[in-house]
Formats: C-alpha cells, sequence, structure tokens
C-alpha cells in the first residue's frame, strides 16, 4: 500500500512575489530621493540643467526673451506711496569651451580679462599632470556634483558686471579655439518688483509692532508682542535677503570657461560593443540596487509576515491529520 502526498514547495512563489512588490517599491523610492536632490544636483551640471533649476530658486518667474520685458505698473503700498517702475531684470550667464596651447598662460588671461572687465574669480581649477597626493578636485566638498577636472584640463567660473558679459565672452573667445559657447537670460522683472513692492508695508508691521510693544503694560502682551516682532522682522529680513539675491543676480553674470589642450584624453566612447556592454553593466547594477532598496524598505513588513507564517504553521500542525486515503499497489 502506498500512501500519495502531494509535495507544496511555496518558497518560490514567495520569492517572486517578493521581487515583484520590491522592484516597484524600490524604483519609487529611489525616484522621490533623486527628485529631492536634484536642485543640488543641478551645480556645475551644465547649461541646461542650471538654467531648468535657476527659475526654482527664485519663486518660479516665468522666462521670457529679453525684449519682451513687461513694463510693471506702479504699486500702492501700505504707506501711501507708489513703488516706482523699474526696468527689465535680468539674470544673465554664459559657459565658454576653449581649446588652447597652454593651460597656464590661457588662465592667466582669463583671470586678466576679468580683472580688467572689473568682474572677479569665484573658482579656478588647472590640471597639468596627475597628482600623486590625491590633493583636492574641483567638485569635492558641498559642490559634489561638478565632474573632477581632468589632466590636461582647466575650469574657472568668473563674475563680471551684467554689462561687461558680452565683451568678457567676446574678448574670452579669442584665446584659443571656442568649442561651444551657451548662454541663458532669465526675466525676474515679476519677482523683483513683488519683493520690492513687500518689504515697505513689512518694514511699516514691523514698526507698528515695535510701538505697541514699548506700551505694553502687562506680561501677556509682552511675551505675545515679542513672538509678533520676532516672527515680522524674521519675515522682513528673508524678504531683504531675497531682494539681495536678486539685485546680484540681475546685477552680475557668471562665465564658466572650460579650457584643454591637444593633449586632454578623449572622454570615454559609449559606442560600440564595449559602451553598450558598459551602459547594460550599469542597468544591472541600477536594478539590483532598485530590487535592494526595495527589500530594505519592505523589511519591517517581512518580519511581521515572517512572524505571522511561523504562527500558522504552528497551528496548522497541532490540528489533527485528517483521514488519508490509501490506495492499492498493482503489484499486490
Amino acid at each position: 500500500m502506498r500512501t500519495f502526498r502531494r509535495p507544496r514547495r511555496l518558497w518560490p512563489w514567495a520569492v517572486l512575489l517578493l521581487v515583484a512588490v520590491a522592484f516597484p517599491v524600490g524604483l519609487q523610492f529611489r525616484s522621490g530621493a533623486d527628485g529631492s536632490t536634484g536642485s543640488a544636483a543641478s551645480i556645475g551640471a551644465g547649461p541646461e540643467v542650471a538654467a531648468r533649476s535657476g527659475a526654482a530658486q527664485d519663486g518660479g518667474s516665468a522666462a521670457s526673451s529679453p525684449g519682451a520685458a513687461p513694463q510693471q505698473a506702479p504699486t500702492q503700498g501700505a504707506a501711501g506711496t507708489d513703488t516706482p517702475v523699474v526696468g527689465p531684470k535680468l539674470a544673465r550667464s554664459a559657459w565658454l569651451g576653449i581649446k588652447v596651447s597652454d593651460l597656464m598662460a590661457a588662465s592667466g588671461n582669463v583671470r586678466s580679462l576679468t580683472a580688467a572687465a572689473g568682474g572677479q574669480v569665484l573658482s579656478e581649477n588647472v590640471v597639468t599632470a596627475p597628482d600623486p597626493t590625491s590633493g583636492p578636485q574641483m567638485g569635492s566638498g558641498a559642490n559634489q556634483s561638478v565632474p573632477p577636472v581632468g589632466v590636461d584640463e582647466a575650469r574657472l567660473t568668473v563674475r563680471v558686471p551684467a554689462e561687461k558679459l558680452d565683451g568678457l565672452v567676446t574678448e574670452l573667445s579669442r584665446i584659443g579655439t571656442v568649442s561651444y559657447r551657451s548662454s541663458q537670460s532669465e526675466d525676474l522683472t515679476d519677482t523683483y518688483v513683488d519683493t520690492s513692492a513687500r518689504i515697505g508695508p513689512m518694514r511699516d508691521a514691523v514698526a507698528q509692532a515695535r510701538a505697541l510693544l514699548a506700551k505694553a503694560t502687562s506680561l501677556s502682551q509682552i511675551i505675545q508682542l515679542e513672538n509678533e516682532v520676532t516672527r515680522r522682522q524674521a519675515d522682513l529680513d528673508s524678504l531683504e535677503s531675497r531682494l539681495a539675491t536678486l539685485d546680484r543676480r540681475t546685477s552680475t553674470s557668471d562665465v564658466t570657461v572650460s579650457l584643454w589642450t591637444s593633449a586632454t584624453p578623449a572622454a570615454p566612447v559609449t559606442t560600440g560593443f564595449v559602451g553598450q556592454l558598459r551602459e547594460a553593466w550599469s542597468g544591472l547594477l541600477d536594478s539590483v540596487a532598485t530590487l535592494v532598496t526595495g527589500v530594505a524598505v519592505l523589511l519591517p513588513w517581512l518580519v511581521v509576515l515572517l512572524v505571522v507564517a511561523l504562527l500558522a504553521r504552528r497551528w496548522w500542525a497541532r490540528r489533527p491529520a485528517p483521514a488519508r486515503t490509501s490506495v492499492p499497489d498493482p503489484a499486490d
């Protein structure tokens, strides 16, 4: 007599279910993490990314062409005075790529031209040979997203008065062979006028709160008015700081200059079999990282489900065994 039992192998299905759930969870979690750091990653990531992130830093003001800057009507302030009409407020930036014969000489020319235009050098990185001491690289510290400067390369970021931008770009283009040239203009007129109009009433509100605080007699009134003065002063400081930033962005312009020579190593080629293999390997690593992230996110729930499964299995094992159906063996 033989007893037939159906084998139960549930663990492969459990693994498939875990992968099916963990992968979309990990993908969503990583996409959210990338989106939260999108603004930081745009620093030094090129003209296109920097242009897209610039609008978010100033309240999402809409960009328009320089020739179509709108005229603003006078704004009536709280004190009865009109905010004067301001001209177009444009934030301009430029990027240059130049092939030169001597990095050090070309970097010196960039510094000299910047000084002649009344500007200043914000950062300078020139690499003419490998550094055996592993010294600081471009992109270290707070500016992690900027790619490091390679051997026989240089990168300088300069700041000049806005009216000197076109002349400086023209002069810089003469120190070598220009391989790329890009510029970006953003109209901040609306944001500038709105911020300027809000500062006057906010100053009046702070003065009124301070006047009431000077006349307060009870302790509760003093505490309440002090909190109100602190809040209004913080709002006023924020507006003034924002206006100062807008003034700086519209009165000065940044130029990023990349220099290289004939000895500069070419960028790695991503086409062909090797490039496809590298992209496939990178995609595999991304998939594994996404799956591991999803499992990590689901780990607390997996622990709870495992405990429930163990308890259910123990309860099932203690149940009375059902009567088994026996089938006679043909050999008997």
